[in-house]
């Protein structure tokens, strides 16, 4: 070793007249007569520091030897040598751009174990856009969201590279896994890192999310979380409403018995109805699943009093003469059941939503509902406060 660094010293004291290409080819000679991993490391610090340009074949030269001769390797220190070269020729190549050695780089990836090197050799494929192994780093990425292996701070180093590497690819194909990452088992670090990549490999994640709220194989978490992500994106309103329009249909074609997915697919309809409050619908069919989310709870079926709410407060702001129509059947089933004594509080509480909710809309299709709200009155009717409202509401339709 001290004999290669006497002749780099001699190099670089001596040369400093030669041609940008003729020192460089010293170096490549001293590099190619190295014996170890030791000089070899030193002599490429060295050329990097030098910044030559162009020279992306002989880092790609020299990576490929790296790759035939670790396997060979015995001495534990000289490993440790050969990972600090590779992880620098890497970072060489992928500056270089240099494509023709994605296949060494990959090759690397499954010979070497050392997490900081994997890292390293994906994200110089991402550099250089080796499109041909986009679907191994892919890969790499989808194994480790399931499940760390049995050492998490290797996992989530690999992932890191693997993260970058698609961000640097850039390619669609890459988000949904850099997703996953965002909101998987990884400490904050990673996650972090994941949610930054996304916005660079796209800046409009509708269609992806739609893609996990319509995927069979997504739990209902994942959907519950892809919907709040568009949710709070900076994406066009109208990219909103489609997302919560198919949401809120996912959230009904959806079968459990399990208490915490029910949970879940009905924070998912909330979120949606909140969406659409904000940004409209896309599809009629919104109609019909929210009526099936206020009749679970109408009708006794088990549903939640907030969601009855929410469906209301949504028909109001869809304000249509379709939303109108169905607040004053709602009501006019209300109505029946006063008429029938079987009404409840919880009935008096949804007619004192659904009142002033036809009254804000102000579609004529909801008077007969509000006029026999208020021809129900005395002490087997509705209570005061429901008449008053439904005169009210009268008031502010044409």
């Amino acid at each position: 070793m001290k004999k290669i660094c006497v002749i780099c010293l001699i190099v670089l004291t001596g040369t400093l007249g030669f041609a940008n290409s003729e020192e460089f080819d010293l170096y490549e000679y001293l590099y190619i007569n190295a014996l170890t991993q030791q000089d070899q490391l030193s002599l490429l610090q060295i050329i990097a520091d030098r910044d030559f340009s162009g020279v992306g074949e002989f880092y790609a030269a020299a990576l490929n030897r790296t790759v035939r001769e670790y396997p060979n390797i015995r001495s534990a220190t000289e490993k440790s040598y050969a990972d600090d070269k590779t992880v620098l020729l890497a970072s060489l190549l992928g500056q270089e751009k240099y494509t023709d050695a994605a296949g060494d780089l990959w090759r690397a990836f499954n010979a070497f174990s050392d997490p900081l090197v994997k890292a390293e050799l994906l994200m110089a494929l991402g550099k250089m856009r080796a499109v041909d192994y986009l679907p191994q780093v892919i890969r790499v990425l989808n194994d480790l969201n399931r499940a760390p292996s049995r050492d998490r701070l290797s996992s989530e180093r690999v992932a890191f590279g693997a993260i970058i590497s698609l961000e640097k690819y850039g390619d669609i194909s890459g988000y949904l896994p850099v997703y996953f990452a965002a909101i998987g088992w990884y400490s904050n670090r990673i996650t972090d890192q994941a949610e930054n990549s996304l916005a660079v490999i796209c800046d409009d994640p509708t269609d992806h999310m739609i893609g996990v709220i319509t995927n069979s194989g997504s739990s209902f978490e994942d959907r519950k979380i892809a919907l709040d992500t568009v949710n709070h994106s900076k994406v066009s309103g109208e990219s909103k409403a489609r997302a919560a329009t198919i949401a809120l249909a996912e959230g009904w074609r959806l079968q459990t018995t399990r208490v915490a997915e029910l949970e879940q697919l009905r924070s998912m309809r909330k979120v949606a109805m909140r969406m659409i409050q904000a940004n409209g619908f896309s599809d009629d069919s919104v109609y019909k699943d929210l009526g099936q989310s206020y009749d679970q709870f109408a009708k006794r079926a088990g549903g939640d009093r907030n969601e009855a709410f929410d469906v209301i407060a949504t028909l109001r702001s869809i304000a249509t003469e379709e939303s109108a129509k169905q607040l004053a059947q709602f009501l006019s089933d209300l109505n029946t059941k006063v008429q029938r004594k079987t009404n409840t509080t919880a009935d008096r509480d949804l007619a004192m939503a659904i009142i002033p909710a036809i009254g804000a809309i102000g579609n004529a299709v909801g008077r007969p509902a509000l006029t026999a709200v208020t021809a129900l009155s005395g002490n087997d009717g509705w209570p005061q406060a429901v008449i008053t409202a439904a005169r009210n509401a009268l008031q502010q339709i044409p």
